[in-house]
């Protein structure tokens, strides 16, 4: 996406947010469009009983909220914080809109890139759906590895850290549970992980999950 918007980047406002940083609280009326350029953004909500679930990770060209700016809300939906350091570019919507529009060819960026987000969407549903804590997390894995990660023909390394915690809420479990299954999954030869950096066996990871329609999809975001 970002090959589409350098132009508009040129003339944007540019600003970097440090780890920990809120870009957009849930309930803000954005001024802009926020195009991310450099890091990883985490997109959350928070619960009555204040408990904390991750809706989804943000990489490089990426927009954002989208649902503000196409209409669809009148608000951001949840909160928006920098997981890592983040470079970001804020474009009027109206200018942002306007440009994409402009010509065929960034349109169907458009369309390409919703078509990659709503597929992905589908599969961490898919993910929430499962009965069991294990088949949860084999999912939330491939997804995770399908969407985010740095693959060869036999492993997949998610880029950025991932706690117990942070698995446990992309899919309703408790870290308790989660901390158990991801342990077994260790043993069992299907990840390793350093400093909460994940690297996944993805042909252990498809004989498990045994869906052959899985093994060949593109739900990858390409910057």
């Amino acid at each position: 996406m970002l090959q589409y918007l350098q132009p508009l980047l040129e003339n944007s406002i540019k600003r970097k947010y440090y780890a920990g940083s809120t870009i957009y609280y849930q309930g803000e009326v954005p001024r802009s469009a926020c195009i991310l350029v450099g890091g990883i953004v985490r997109v959350y909500s928070i619960s009555a009983q204040g408990d904390e679930q991750i809706v989804v990770y943000h990489v490089p060209g990426e927009i954002l909220p989208s649902s503000y700016i196409f209409g669809k809300a009148t608000s951001a939906l949840f909160f928006y914080e920098a997981l890592t350091t983040c470079d970001v570019c804020f474009v009027p919507k109206k200018d942002f809109l306007e440009y994409m529009q402009a010509k065929p060819e960034r349109v169907n960026a458009l369309l390409d890139y919703f078509t990659t987000n709503y597929s992905a969407s589908l599969i961490h549903v898919n993910a929430l759906e499962q009965p069991k804590a294990r088949d949860k997390l084999l999912y939330i894995l491939y997804y995770l590895c399908q969407r985010y990660a740095k693959q060869n023909s036999e492993k997949a390394q998610i880029p950025f850290a991932l706690t117990h915690q942070n698995l446990a809420s992309l899919v309703g479990l408790t870290r308790e549970t989660t901390a158990t299954e991801m342990n077994k999954l260790k043993k069992e030869g299907l990840l390793t992980y350093n400093s909460q950096k994940y690297v996944i066996n993805m042909e252990k990871l498809l004989n498990l999950i045994g869906e052959d329609s899985f093994r060949k999809i593109d739900i990858g975001l390409n910057t």
